[in-house]
Order: C-alpha cells, then sequence, then structure tokens
C-alpha cells in the first residue's frame, strides 16, 4: 500500500489532443508545489481558491486547490487545466515529478478518498461499473443503501406504535423493504468483483474439462496428450449472477516447457485468489501456500474411478455434472463482510421478520428490524473488493 499523504500526480485526462488537459495533484504540500512553480505568494492556494498564471514557462494554466478534507481524495489537492496538448501535459507531469511528486498508480486517487472517508465500499463499486460501462452504470449503490437505511429507521419508530391497526401497515412495510435489498443485493453481485479462481492440479487431471464445463462451450483444447494446456487461458464468465476470472493453467509434474508456464502462473498469484485443487487419484501434493487462499480440493473425473472420493476431497466429473454446483458454490461465494455478504445477510434478516410479523409476532419482528439497521451502520471491514475494483481505474482516477 502506497504512503498516505505522499504527494502524487497524474494526467485525469485521455493523453490525446484535446481542448484541455487536467493534471491533477494530491497530498501534503500540493498547493505549495504549484505556488512555487507559479510564481504565486506562498498561501496563495491555501483553501478552496483559484489563480491564473504561467507555470514553470511550460503553459499558461488555470490552478484550482482544495483544503484536506474538502477535496475528493480528502487530502490537499490542486487541479491544474492547462492546454490541450499531450507534450504540454506531459511536461508539465516533467516538472511535478521533478518538485516531488510521484506519478500515481491506478485508482491511487479513488483509493485514498476510500481510505479519508470520502468513498464507501459502494461508491467505489459504482465508479468501476461507471469506468468499465457496466449495465447497472447508472446506479448509484451507496445512495440505494442509505435510503434503505433511512426507510427501515422509520419502520423502527413506526414498529413501536403497538396498535392493533397499524400492524398490517408494518406488514406492508417490511415485504417492501425486503424486496428492496434484495434487488439492491443482486445489483452489488454484479458490481463486486470476486477474488480470481486458478484450476490448478497434476497433468491430465481435468481442468481444461472443468474450465470448459464451467464457460458453457470449448474454449480450450482438450487432450489426454500432457502438456496440451502451457500458455493456459483466462475468461470471465457469470456464474449464479456474478462475474468470476476463472484461470486455467499448465499441471504440475510436466515437461520443461510446462514446468515455465507453470512458474508464470505462481508468479502471477496474488492473496486471497481461489484454488481449485483437481486430482483424480487425490494425492498429489499442493505447491501453493494454502494459508494465502482459499482452497477446495476436487477428486476430478470422479465417474471413471472406482473407489469414492478420499475425505476432504470433493468428487466432481465434468461429463456427468456431479459436483460441478458445488464447486460453482465454492467460486462465487462471497467473501466475509464483504459489501455483498452484509447485504445478504440483511435480506435475511429481513425474512426472518416477515415471518416473525406473519405469525403475529409483532415485538420480534420489531427487534429484528432494529438489528437490520445494526448491521446497516456497522462499519466497513473487507477492503479486498474495494481493491480489486479498484485495479479497472485509470492512473488520473
Amino acid at each position: 500500500m502506497e504512503k498516505q499523504n505522499e504527494l502524487i500526480v497524474a494526467l485525469a485526462t485521455p493523453e490525446a489532443v484535446s481542448a484541455i488537459s487536467l493534471v491533477r495533484l494530491s497530498g501534503r504540500g500540493a498547493s505549495k508545489t504549484v505556488e512555487k512553480l507559479m510564481r504565486l505568494k506562498p498561501g496563495r492556494l491555501t483553501g478552496r481558491k483559484r489563480a491564473v498564471g504561467d507555470l514553470a514557462g511550460i503553459d499558461y494554466i488555470v490552478a484550482i486547490s482544495w483544503p484536506r478534507g474538502k477535496s475528493y481524495t480528502g487530502e490537499e489537492m490542486v487541479d491544474l487545466m492547462c492546454h490541450g496538448s499531450p507534450g504540454t501535459a506531459r511536461r508539465i507531469l516533467e516538472e511535478l515529478e521533478n518538485s516531488g511528486a510521484r506519478v500515481a498508480v491506478p485508482g491511487e486517487f479513488t483509493r485514498r478518498a476510500w481510505l479519508n472517508g470520502r468513498l464507501t465500499a459502494l461508491d467505489v463499486l459504482t465508479l468501476s461499473e461507471k469506468y468499465k460501462g457496466g449495465s447497472e452504470a447508472e446506479s448509484d449503490l451507496s445512495e440505494e443503501l442509505n435510503e434503505l437505511k433511512s426507510e427501515i429507521e422509520g419502520l423502527i419508530e413506526f414498529s413501536e406504535d403497538h396498535e392493533i391497526s397499524g400492524e398490517e401497515q408494518v406488514k406492508v412495510l417490511m415485504r417492501r423493504l425486503l424486496k428492496k435489498a434484495e434487488i439492491l443485493v443482486l445489483k452489488v453481485k454484479r458490481a463486486e468483483i470476486l477474488p480470481r479462481v486458478f484450476l490448478m492440479g497434476p497433468v491430465n487431471a481435468g481442468k481444461s474439462t472443468l474450465f470448459n464445463k464451467l464457460m458453457g462451450e470449448e474454449t480450450v483444447v482438450v487432450s489426454s496428450t500432457p502438456g496440451t494446456t502451457r500458455d493456459g487461458a483466462v475468461r470471465t464468465v457469470s456464474l449464479s449472477g456474478r462475474n468470476v476470472e476463472i484461470c486455467d493453467t499448465a499441471g504440475c509434474g510436466g515437461e520443461s516447457l510446462d514446468s515455465k508456464a507453470l512458474e508464470i502462473v505462481m508468479g502471477s498469484l496474488k492473496s486471497g485468489d481461489r484454488i481449485v485443487w483437481m486430482d483424480p487419484l487425490c494425492v498429489s501434493e499442493i505447491c501453493v501456500q494454502a494459508e494465502d487462499h482459499e482452497l477446495l480440493k476436487v477428486c476430478s473425473k470422479a465417474d471413471q474411478q472406482e473407489k469414492s472420493a478420499k475425505a476432504g476431497w470433493m468428487p466432481v466429473s465434468s461429463d456427468t455434472g456431479e459436483g460441478i454446483e458445488e464447486v460453482i458454490k465454492f467460486i462465487t461465494a462471497p467473501e466475509k463482510e464483504s459489501p455483498s455478504w452484509r447485504l445478504e445477510r440483511m435480506a435475511d434478516l429481513f425474512k426472518e421478520a416477515v415471518k416473525a410479523s406473519e405469525y403475529q409476532d409483532m415485538a420480534l419482528a420489531a427487534e429484528i428490524v432494529s438489528e437490520i439497521f445494526r448491521e446497516a451502520e456497522k462499519p466497513e471491514r473487507c477492503g479486498d473488493a474495494v481493491e480489486r475494483a479498484l485495479e479497472r481505474f485509470c492512473v488520473g482516477k
């Protein structure tokens, strides 16, 4: 993780000819750095200010500053608007780098906004959807959750009045809010990026066959000849309403090229990636650090085995479909404390509240609704989903 408040800079507009280019600077000392380069009086850009003038003899620019706590990132920040020439913007970037700033990594401005409490996890997921042009790009997930929370709070106040005449209205409200929560769960699931899934194991374990099964089409070549899969294949597929990136890999114990291909895969693994380890004999040594990954051990080609799978191994057959649903559940399971995990918990509690109200136990229903509100108000804990969303962003976002 990059150091917070370190001065970072990036081009926030496309590197192409346009009317205006925008260079963004964020972190401690942003205003002083620009004041010095524009030869302004000290403090000229302190707070929310605007200045027009020459920057280091490169271009006549407009500088707009924001104080800490009021900017997009939550840090001291300055936006520099110059003429829309890639060469001009590039020279300004170089001048700022020479003055102590470093070029931001993709999504770093938004990451700082999230870490500084300017954005929620759901805000980041919404931005990620807009950035990739997804079908849910128009939805503001954080705003929808806040509306839901407000209605839950109103329901709590309403349900405290235990007059019989109001019970039916409470039931109607709870059923409506349950539906609203379930719709929000689906939207968040589509926006949330799950951990990558790697199909791994010894050669001829059936990895490519399972890969094709999950894709719903023949995407990679399947052969009984060891070493057929070397470069592997990576595809994003929609499973159970969630988009998952699945990676086919070369087998362990193969020839030199297989070994090299597997080495490349091992180098690309990140903490939190999920591993489906496949072995029809259930005897191979797992060559990844299991504590760094969620791991599912699969006894593949189960329909061809005379003996049942060993304890701890799930029998799976890509031909008969045995165990495929269990594999999909493992692949698409939400991470604990992730936005979708928390929203699903809220929806499940709503179902309990609706059920209690139907049995005329309004006191229990009110208690469960209060628990839903407490769940909605809990601080965010899981940042992995946010970090994966941020990987989609450009350098200047």
